[in-house]
């Protein structure tokens, strides 16, 4: 089967080599050279849509969050053997800022479900929302003097990574006071915090 799959790949290549000689001897150095460069920058812009998309889907569609403001990640190895660890952090809206700070946790105990929830599998989706400071648990490597601290957390399983010093006080803040709220998922924890406008998500494994 790798066999079939290998020279369905080389045929494909070979192609694509053949269609370029092609274009290059039948059209203009100027339409050939732009047709290149679509052909180039297209996957590239394709991928990084995907990518931003991907890293989106993990915040809940009720949170109404279109960016990501800072993103710090590491992947060391594939598959079940590998390990990863990161953080995310996403603007809210003053508008749902608002109405979490009204609501307060019953803003999460109903949120509406995810439309596409069945295409993005687990992310988006939380149970069990709390409010902060977060409490200590089986999910924090340990606790420090001054309560738990984000590398705490990212860090548990030995995978480590660097995080923008001001990112990682502003987040060990959050986590450590009082006013926002956040859940666990199947992969990582979320934290909501209407007061500093910010959603953080962070995983380890």
């Amino acid at each position: 089967m790798i066999y079939i799959v290998l020279i369905i790949l080389l045929l494909i290549f070979l192609a694509i080599i053949a269609g370029i000689v092609f274009a290059y001897k039948k059209l203009p150095h100027t339409y050939f050279f732009l047709a290149l460069s679509v052909l180039i920058v297209s996957p590239v812009v394709a991928f990084k849509v995907y990518e931003r998309n991907f890293k989106l889907s993990v915040v809940p569609d009720a949170l109404k969050v279109s960016a990501i403001t800072y993103c710090e990640e590491e992947s060391w190895g594939f598959g079940p053997g590998g390990n990863e660890a990161g953080i995310r952090i996403y603007p809210l809206s003053e508008e749902i800022a608002n109405q979490i700070t009204k609501r307060g946790i019953e803003f999460f105990n109903t949120l509406p479900a995810n439309k596409d929830q069945k295409n993005r599998r687990w992310r988006g989706q939380y149970h069990s929302w709390n409010e902060t400071p977060i409490k200590e648990s089986e999910y924090w490597k340990q606790k420090g003097e001054a309560g738990l601290d984000v590398y705490d957390y990212i860090c548990r399983y030995g995978f480590c990574i660097k995080i923008d010093e001001a990112v990682a006080d502003q987040a060990t803040d959050i986590i450590n006071s009082e006013g926002s709220y956040y859940a666990y998922g199947r992969i990582g924890l979320i934290v909501v915090s209407p007061t500093k406008k910010l959603v953080l998500y962070m995983y380890n494994g």
